[in-house]
């Protein structure tokens, strides 16, 4: 399993079902906080995708948010002109935004620092576009409404309530995956690469091959949390796919901790909730995060989980 012994595998999966008891009740609080309680665990997906770009290879993107609405988009016109499976157009909608990802990603191979930056701003850019102009196919700057929920087989999936299990259950999984990415031979290669390119180059990594493979795991995933959005919302427009979205997915990443995968689901639950919060000031909502990314980078960069563990291991002794 990707150089990860079953032990280490049985005790995380073990962390994760604790989290699902630990979470279940929470459709209690009724529909608003579930509500929450759901966009918290569609954009930890992204975040903690755009993390094993960012946090484990270095590789900055400013374009994610493509590949989440390429997701979208897929599935949905899926559905609702073939009258494909909702399920199978998630999925197919993931592979679509791997194979963006895998395009950008080829070319991207020789670019480094504020290059690479630019090419993914530009592949946002491009996309937010194709899906503004192809209104014959996509509707335009108008969107598209009425997609069809999730089947569910007994369960009504346009409740809240009954989303939020399903919601929770992949959430968990998917962060698993990536956290056993993460935790693999793979994970430490891409590790090597983000410390040190040549070095990894000179002990006879294959740099360009784990570059790629990051990008089509990183959007694969992101490609996936897309069709999970349109479902549930069950209306999509160009917005998903503009810059502003892929600066909140990045901010994430980079207030929670970059790097430990952990610490973008604590920035997506921190950035979601703020966003509630400051909804009557949301031309100041940039103008906040900028100064908590400064905040982060100045005072603790290793994030909010960095912080806690700091506090914990001081609490320890």
């Amino acid at each position: 399993m990707l150089g990860i012994t079953k032990d280490v595998a049985l005790r995380v999966a073990r962390y994760y079902a604790l989290a699902f008891i630990l979470l279940s009740p929470l459709p209690l609080a009724g529909d608003y906080i579930t509500h929450l309680a759901i966009m918290i665990m569609l954009y930890s997906i992204t975040a903690a995708s755009l993390d094993i770009l960012v946090g484990y290879t270095g590789r900055l993107s400013l374009g994610h948010a493509a590949f989440y609405a390429v997701g979208a988009y897929t599935s949905t016109l899926l559905s609702m002109n073939a009258g494909v499976n909702p399920w199978i157009g998630i999925l197919v909608g993931g592979i679509l935004a791997s194979l963006f990802g895998l395009v950008l990603g080829i070319p991207s191979l020789k670019l480094r620092g504020p290059y690479l930056a630019i090419s993914t701003l530009g592949f946002g850019v491009i996309v937010q576009l194709m899906l503004i102009n192809l209104d014959w196919l996509t509707r335009g700057p108008i969107g598209i409404p009425g997609i069809p929920p999730l089947p569910g087989g007994p369960l009504d999936l346009r409740s809240k309530s009954s989303f939020y299990y399903i919601a929770l259950l992949l959430t968990l999984v998917i962060v698993y995956a990536l956290h056993m990415i993460s935790r693999s031979r793979i994970g430490k290669i891409l590790m090597s690469i983000r410390e040190d390119e040549d070095a990894a180059l000179s002990v006879g990594v294959n740099v360009p091959l784990f570059k790629v493979l990051a990008f089509i795991i990183s959007t694969f995933f992101a490609g996936l949390a897309g069709g999970l959005y349109a479902h549930y919302i069950r209306y999509i427009s160009p917005a998903m796919s503009a810059l502003s979205e892929s600066i909140n997915i990045l901010s994430m990443t980079i207030i929670g901790g970059f790097g430990t995968l952990v610490g973008p689901l604590m920035g997506a639950a921190l950035l979601t909730i703020l966003q509630e919060i400051l909804r009557p000031y949301l031309e100041y909502r940039y103008l906040i995060y900028g100064a908590l990314i400064v905040i982060v980078m100045k005072f603790f960069p290793s994030g909010i989980y960095g912080l806690v563990q700091s506090l914990l291991r001081r609490m320890r002794g």
